[in-house]
């Protein structure tokens, strides 16, 4: 699977230090709160997604959702399950959109 690394990433204003609280190696434990702003969590939500019957995403597909994310969802969306259905469906009409 074409894993996206920070070196991919559109944006460079991420934080990379854990929150008090947050715990970096436990981005999976904490799946009810997924923080736009961190680093590491947009990385890991972004190497979750899959496509169509578990297919796998480029890292174009992958950089492309980083928009979306960083540019396009809305603040009231903050659960990391919520992202990942807004972005299945809002996907096809923003990818276009892409401008990178």
């Amino acid at each position: 699977m074409p894993e996206i690394k920070k070196s991919d990433l559109n944006y460079n204003d991420y934080s990379w230090t854990a929150v008090t609280g947050d715990d970096p190696k436990k981005t999976k434990e904490d799946a009810d709160r997924f923080s736009r702003k961190e680093g590491y969590e947009v990385l890991t939500l972004l190497n979750s997604l899959t496509g169509k019957n578990n297919a796998d995403l480029s890292v174009r597909v992958r950089q492309v959702c980083e928009w979306m994310i960083h540019e396009k969802l809305p603040s009231d969306i903050q659960g990391r399950s919520k992202v990942k259905t807004w972005i299945g469906q809002n996907y096809p009409e923003l990818s276009p959109k892409y401008p990178h």
